[in-house]
């Protein structure tokens, strides 16, 4: 997990490019709120009405769907709340699962691969990997490998 910090001044924007990873967003402004974005396949727009400071931790694509399924909420105050919380036992606990080992594969691979190929390699028939796809990320697996294709 990366977590960085950008600051944006009055009517300020920063966008962020799919890339195939999952993000929590902590803005801390006149209201802090905290945003959980699974992998996304349109650009995300960060903006400012005032000068505002978002808080990004860039995650494996995986976590923020583990985090919603365990209906998991931050209540966080001050940035180092949101520090605090994504260094905790709890955040911590969540394991990578064939479906992260299947993200680091295609990853790597760099090219398209077909559901059959994957189902060979890790033994999972094609409807099961795609379910994990959609109920994880929230998109399916040809979706997800367009992302990676067009950002790698």
């Amino acid at each position: 997990m990366n977590v960085f910090s950008i600051e944006l001044q009055n009517r300020e924007s920063h966008t962020l490019q799919p890339d195939g990873y999952s993000y929590i967003i902590y803005k801390l402004g006149k209201t802090s709120t905290i945003a959980y974005y699974k992998p996304f396949a349109n650009k995300l727009l960060l903006k400012s009405e005032n000068n505002i400071i978002y808080y990004i931790a860039k995650c494996r694509p995986t976590y923020v769907g583990y985090l919603k399924n365990q209906q998991f909420k931050m209540s966080v105050l001050k940035p180092h709340d949101f520090l605090t919380d994504l260094s905790s036992a709890e955040f911590k606990s969540i394991r990578p699962t064939i479906l992260d080992n299947i993200l680091i594969h295609l990853f790597f691979k760099s090219e398209y691969m077909s559901l059959t190929q994957i189902q060979k390699h890790y033994q999972c028939t094609p409807n099961n990997i795609d379910r994990l796809f959609k109920t994880t990320l929230g998109m399916s697996f040809c979706q997800y490998q367009n992302i990676l294709l067009n950002t790698t």
